[in-house]
């Protein structure tokens, strides 16, 4: 195993976004601490209340890199964030020290772990207020360092000191008070003498040393790290040199390649190669519920083996970082790097006028030369982006936790829920058993109609395969499908029960340290929505045939939506004024309503229905024994088991529910006519 030293670099950026998107995407360098980082709208969150959107900030984005930021509320007091390379990134464990006392928007904390091997590195950036003869360092003065933890401390300090300034500079009137911190701190400066880390962008200002680099005692006995560089020319601030050094961990490590996903990258010009590799693939018989178990895994297994011998595998990050980077691009950052003084200067300018048309440009392209599905994805980016990576979260009292395994029980706590309530399948008021009615075989003009109103770009569940591939294969074989989905239903048994759960942090919430800021996305098997689809048809057309459901019941069927419900109040409404009547409206929520339908209550409810004895043994199968993973980080979690509720995302979902409470609105129409 090869060493693999790792480049840290410190700069101060003077939140300019365009040198910030030049820098990600040309540095060497493995960790980056910037001082005055960009930070600006990402996103926009919005809901029928606030169709216009509430700004979301977020800093400069490249996703050949993960970005940490400092917890905060105003965006304009962010002073400080860190870049790490997204494959360093899921080799080591990254913690955002959040907790610790030096954490602010004005200074970080981000401990690198790797097997029993720990850095922190403590990121600052000294705002100097107006009046001169104060600081903003209170909160570093009354913090106290772990001597036995290997700690880095780079950053823009704004201070002259007889230690490192040069002779002619006007010491800080803070200076002492600071040098006495580093001192009982037990740190090291490794700035060279006499070398400037700052020079000014006008004429007749001498140069400065601001930005400092200190090492504590553990890191400088282990002797890992390098001497400090200053370098003016790998810098692309105009003021500010970049700070660069090594970290050489005791143990050689090998870069974790990004995680591999699911599917691959269909390509439509191929469909007639793949469909000679799936068609001729045999299907195995199905008698009883194994083989139609195996059936099911055998159908993913040849779409699978057709795929991988036609595309290549999806990949995540884009080595080429952001896409409009051109040559145009390259040529004005070289002048930058072979410039000096005020011709670089107006090579800064240069750069930032070629990055404007170069994004430009590439829009433009992409745009005008395109695909209808690519015209969606530009539709999609109005929305912004999210955060890559969950941080640290609260998993117990006063306990912050990056442990992959405890965020996924505090999640879990907080999405799934863990007490099943006691209900009663027969209840006192059902109503009158309806006759029990035949289950027709699928066909195969259903499966079609259900297949055209999918979409390619649906997120497909845990195998990776997509509608459209499953359409390829539908068209190649349809007996496969017909045969699976008529056995699933006869033998009342529901084949795919596993689905994966994306992890997102919920918009605009200040302290993303906690479960209840992020929501769940349940991605299901789409062969299965496929066959849930089907059956939610089915029992649609049930509902409206035998009068099923009450005529209150607005969502979850076809031609009654939202307004209509609110029609019916407002009418309901004016003619109790007419007759002299008081008319009351009582609202409530059902707070977990999907969670908390009872499975065995559901299926009783759908045999007194006059539903097929088969179908109701089908929805008891798809109810019970699911397992969902939970996704973040680029990790997934161990399978959970949920043995209540209907999964999130489901075809089948909605008018399950709808089903469930057809009894109790029942119940109060009839109580309401009285």
């Amino acid at each position: 195993m090869p060493e693999r030293p790792i480049q840290i670099m410190s700069i101060n950026m003077n939140q300019q976004n365009p040198l910030t998107h030049t820098l990600l995407q040309t540095t060497t360098a493995d960790i980056i601490a910037i001082q005055e980082p960009w930070i600006g709208t990402v996103q926009t969150a919005r809901s029928d209340t606030d169709p216009l959107g509430t700004a979301i900030p977020g800093a400069t984005n490249n996703n050949m890199w993960e970005c940490f930021l400092p917890p905060f509320t105003d965006p304009d007091s962010v002073r400080v964030a860190f870049y790490v390379r997204y494959d360093l990134a899921h080799t080591f464990s990254i913690t955002n020290n959040t907790s610790h006392p030096l954490s602010s928007p004005e200074s970080m904390v981000l401990d690198f772990a790797f097997e029993d091997e720990l850095l922190r590195i403590i990121n600052v950036y000294h705002r100097v207020p107006r009046e001169h003869s104060r600081h903003n360092l209170l909160h570093i003065f009354s913090s106290e360092l772990d001597p036995l933890i290997p700690t880095l401390i780079v950053g823009d300090f704004n201070t002259h000191s007889h230690i490192w300034s040069f002779p002619y500079a006007t010491i800080s009137p803070w200076a002492s008070d600071l040098v006495d911190w580093f001192d009982d701190q037990g740190l090291e400066l490794l700035n060279p003498p006499s070398t400037a880390t700052w020079k000014s962008r006008q004429d007749g200002i001498r140069d400065s040393v601001l930005d400092l680099a200190l090492i504590n005692e553990a890191a400088a006995i282990s002797g890992q790290i390098s001497p400090l560089q200053i370098s003016f020319k790998t810098s692309l601030s105009s003021d500010h040199a970049a700070l660069l050094l090594l970290w050489y961990p005791a143990e050689s490590i090998a870069i974790t390649p990004p995680p591999e996903l699911s599917g691959y990258a269909v390509d439509d010009l191929l469909k007639e190669s793949w469909v000679k590799i799936f068609g001729p693939l045999l299907a195995p018989l199905i008698s009883d519920i194994p083989s139609l178990t195996d059936a099911a895994n055998r159908l993913h297994m040849d779409i699978d083996l057709a795929s991988s011998q036609v595309f290549s595998k999806r990949r995540f990050p884009d080595p080429r970082g952001v896409r409009w980077w051109n040559q145009d691009c390259v040529v004005a950052l070289t002048t930058v790097y072979h410039s000096h003084g005020q011709p670089r200067k107006d090579a800064i300018r240069t750069l930032h006028r070629t990055i404007a048309i170069a994004k430009r440009t590439w829009a433009h392209d992409f745009l005008h030369h395109t695909t209808s599905d690519n015209l969606w994805e530009a539709a999609a980016w109005r929305k912004g982006r999210s955060i890559k990576r969950i941080p640290p979260l609260l998993t117990g009292p006063a306990r912050i936790s990056e442990n992959h395994a405890e965020m996924c029980t505090a999640l879990s706590k907080r999405f799934f829920v863990t007490e099943k309530l006691h209900v009663e399948p027969f209840q006192p008021d059902d109503p009158t058993p309806l006759p029990v009615r035949d289950l027709p075989p699928i066909t195969q003009e259903e499966i079609a109609t259900a297949l055209a109103t999918t979409s390619n770009r649906s997120a497909p569940g845990l195998s990776g395969i997509t509608y459209q591939l499953i359409k390829w294969a539908f068209a190649s074989r349809p007996d496969r499908f017909l045969d699976l989905f008529n056995h699933a239903i006869t033998l009342g048994h529901h084949p795919w029960s596993e689905a994966l759960i994306v992890v997102i942090p919920k918009p605009n919430k200040p302290n993303y340290s906690l479960p209840k800021a992020y929501r769940p996305i349940s991605l299901l098997e789409c062969c299965g929505k496929l066959l849930e689809k089907i059956i939610s048809k089915r029992i649609l057309s049930d509902a409206h045939t035998h009068d099923i459901l009450p005529h209150t019941q607005f969502g979850s069927r076809d031609y009654h939506c939202a307004t209509d419900a609110a029609l019916c109040l407002v009418h309901n409404a004016q003619a109790a004024v007419r007759c002299g009547l008081v008319a009351s409206v009582v609202l409530f929520d059902i707070s977990g309503f999907f969670d908390n339908i009872n499975i065995e209550r559901v299926v009783h409810i759908f045999r007194n229905l006059g539903f097929p004895p088969s179908l109701c043994q089908w929805i008891l199968s798809f109810l019970s024994g699911r397992t969902v993973r939970l996704s973040f980080n680029g990790i997934k979690s161990d399978p959970i088991i949920l043995d209540h509720g209907t999964p999130q995302g489901s075809p089948l979902s909605p008018i399950l529910s709808a089903i469930y409470t057809s009894p109790l609105l029942k119940h109060i129409n009839s109580i309401w006519r009285r």
